[in-house]
């Protein structure tokens, strides 16, 4: 539900980066429920699969410990996005790994690194506001989310 969320969330801007020919390229790191995923339209960029996890290796993208996992998705900041993606009506399921967490570059023509999160818990992710900034991109008011997106597309 959290990866739904997140990708929900950046595909938000998408718009915002198609105006300023800027893609949007996903990485997932198995097939397992890739068909789902794309059949729901959680995220609007290229979609790219990397089994192996070189790209997140390389990255510094972390996976949780079992015990990790615990505290990771019973936090306030697990809750709020539980809320949202019950709101979204994302669903979600436990299959795959569920261990292993993200984050997102944004790289220039050339590839000089222009922004690097990398995700510390299960709930969160990069934020709209900082991928614009990071991009030069004015930063509208309010930042599109997942929520506004929704509501534009109702």
């Amino acid at each position: 539900m959290y990866c739904r969320l997140a990708a929900r969330e950046v595909s938000a801007i998408k718009p915002i980066l198609d105006s300023n020919s800027v893609k949007l390229v996903g990485v997932g790191l198995e097939d397992l429920g890739v068909e789902e995923f794309l059949e729901g339209k959680f995220f609007d960029g290229e979609l790219f699969i990397d089994t192996d996890k070189k790209s997140y290796n390389a990255l510094g993208f972390k996976r949780f410990g079992f015990l990790g996992l615990f505290p990771a998705v019973l936090s306030s900041l697990a809750r709020a996005a539980q809320g949202r993606a019950k709101g979204l009506k994302l669903g979600g399921n436990m299959a795959g790994d569920g261990y292993q967490n993200g984050g997102a570059l944004v790289v220039e023509k050339g590839g000089k690194t222009l922004y690097h999160y990398v995700q510390e818990e299960a709930p969160d992710h990069a934020s709209n506001a900082e991928i614009l900034k990071a991009l030069g991109i004015p930063v509208p008011d309010p930042v599109p989310t997942a929520e506004t997106a929704a509501n534009q597309g109702s």
